[in-house]
């Protein structure tokens, strides 16, 4: 027996023995907006025994209920789990957000207004970062400013970029944000991070599941927030769709 199948086995052994999946998008189950062809398969079997936690921070959980309802899965919208809508979900939880800017798409600036956040970048208190293509020199010079004033900053998440169609590099939040701190180094300025590898959609998934966190096996391909967070978070992990990881079908032992 060679390394590898022993390799494969173990990580057969361990899908087996959870009682729940936490799965990653962007590269994972999905490239953009279309399912991979092993991943449909996939959520067909697991369906019903898991979660999506993504660090997405353009799109609304429906979003992506609706990409896997083309390819005939059906999925509950209530166990996706997406970093940019629950940055503003956290956000409408603190109390002192009296004013909030939104860095990110139009979608998720409407989200925010429509839970009961007032959008306003001059007067700031809270500003929540998340993946924008319109970033500019002027937004940045906005952002530093309201942090020196003593805004607080709400991160989706750390991704510097996440896979695209072609192998294509997407530039992603986390650029954003050594942007954002290399200017404000010296001032105390801190980031809340909500996406993975921070525990908060590890635990978001497992409390819908009704799964401890040892019981849950998180499958994605990035080993810095899928894995890591995984581990740190006590729930297992195994990297898909990776140099070093397995594919949906060998997992099913096809």
């Amino acid at each position: 027996m060679t390394s590898q199948t022993r390799r494969l086995d173990a990580a057969q052994d361990l899908l087996a023995a959870s009682k729940a999946v936490l799965l990653d998008w962007d590269g994972c189950l999905a490239l953009g907006e279309r399912l991979l062809p092993d991943a449909v398969h996939f959520l067909k079997v697991w369906g019903d025994r898991a979660a999506v936690v993504s660090n997405n921070s353009t799109h609304l959980p429906q979003d992506f209920a609706r990409v896997m309802a083309r390819e005939g899965v059906d999925f509950d919208p209530a166990r996706i789990f997406l970093a940019g809508a629950e940055a503003v979900s956290v956000t409408q939880g603190i109390k002192t957000a009296d004013t909030v800017m939104v860095i990110g798409n139009e979608v998720m600036k409407n989200h925010a207004r429509s839970l009961g956040l007032n959008l306003n970048d001059d007067t700031a208190d809270v500003i929540v970062l998340m993946r924008d293509t319109g970033f500019s020199y002027d937004r940045l010079e906005r952002i530093v400013n309201r942090l020196k004033a003593g805004a607080r900053l709400i991160v989706a998440n750390p991704d510097k970029t996440h896979p695209g169609a072609d192998g294509r590099i997407v530039p992603e939040t986390g650029a954003l944000l050594a942007a954002i701190m290399a200017c404000v180094e010296g001032h105390n300025v801190s980031a809340d991070i909500i996406g993975k590898p921070s525990p908060h959609l590890f635990a978001r998934a497992c409390t819908i599941l009704g799964v401890a966190p040892s019981q849950a096996v998180m499958l994605g391909d990035n080993p810095l927030t899928d894995v890591a967070g995984a581990d740190a978070f006590g729930a297992n992990s195994l990297l898909i769709n990776s140099t070093d990881g397995f594919r949906f079908a060998e997992l099913l032992g096809q």
